[in-house]
């Protein structure tokens, strides 16, 4: 009984991790909310996140795998092909805007990081409560664009500007998907191209994270799997678990998400996270 106990924290983790990830909410926040708040006893560790991350990662490249191919095929097709094609050339830019894309993140990302956790380690909840009704504001803001712009075309300033953006979501409860996809509603791209633009953005944003991750434990692997006994098979169950809820509930959030924002259905998530903030908020100052 109790090892079943113990699969369904592991799963209950990677469901939250998988359905957060690729919505409108914070998935780091929600994650931390849930340890924090309900203390489920699962660790913590830089393993443990690394593969719940990694199994969204998974579902999105699935989810996304026409796309990738094409634009991947494309891509080198332009760059070591003589006759190049409108096709490949698209390709070469479109991927080409999603590294602009990825510049400030990267360079800014880390200082940003450092200025956020002193405050995030002193009252995490509130800082999770302030990021949460930071993402409502922005849904409600973009709430009556979001079948207005028909623009399909991503430029590199569109690229830059959704990057520079993009900053903001390093702050915990600050969903990255609501944040990026009303900048790229606010430079006028269509709902659908600034969805999959964001969702392309997530697989080299999920690489850099898992990298932080292994910086954050100086690649040292004693570190990284401190809370992993491999002599014990079910903590392999725990884990394997905890990846396939991951990649089950990311891929099906994607289904709905693309759904819901397509018919500009933002009013849940909007209501959601200024609850969802609220109640951190209030939890965090009172315990």
């Amino acid at each position: 009984m109790e090892i079943l106990i113990e699969i369904i924290k592991y799963i209950i983790l990677g469901a939250i991790q998988g359905f957060t990830e690729v919505l409108p909410i914070s998935s780091s926040g929600h994650v931390a909310f849930v340890q924090e708040f309900i203390d489920l006893g699962v660790d913590n560790s830089v393993f443990f996140l690394i593969i719940i991350n990694l199994g969204s990662m998974i579902a999105v490249i699935y989810y996304l795998r026409k796309d990738f191919k094409v634009l991947i095929v494309d891509f080198f097709g332009y760059v070591f092909k003589k006759n190049r094609t409108k096709e490949n050339e698209k390709s070469y830019y479109y991927l080409k805007n999603v590294l602009i894309s990825i510049l400030p993140i990267i360079f800014v990302g880390y200082f940003f990081n450092l200025l956020i956790n002193p405050f995030y380690v002193a009252n995490p909840l509130v800082v999770i409560g302030v990021g949460s009704l930071f993402t409502a504001t922005i849904l409600y803001i973009v709430r009556n664009v979001t079948n207005s712009n028909i623009n399909r075309d991503i430029t590199s300033a569109d690229s830059f500007y959704i990057g520079v953006v993009q900053v903001v979501s390093i702050i915990p409860g600050l969903s990255r998907l609501g944040v990026t996809t009303a900048a790229g509603l606010h430079r006028k791209l269509s709902m659908d191209s600034a969805l999959r633009f964001t969702f392309i953005m997530f697989i080299p944003i999920s690489i850099g994270s898992i990298f932080q991750l292994l910086l954050s434990a100086e690649f040292n692997p004693e570190t990284i799997t401190s809370s992993f006994d491999f002599s014990n098979y079910l903590h392999f169950i725990y884990y394997l678990s905890a990846l396939a809820m991951s990649i089950v509930a990311t891929y099906y959030a994607l289904k709905w998400i693309f759904i819901w924002f397509r018919r500009g259905k933002l009013g849940f998530f909007y209501i959601y996270n200024f609850l969802f903030g609220f109640a951190s908020i209030i939890i965090g100052i009172t315990r």
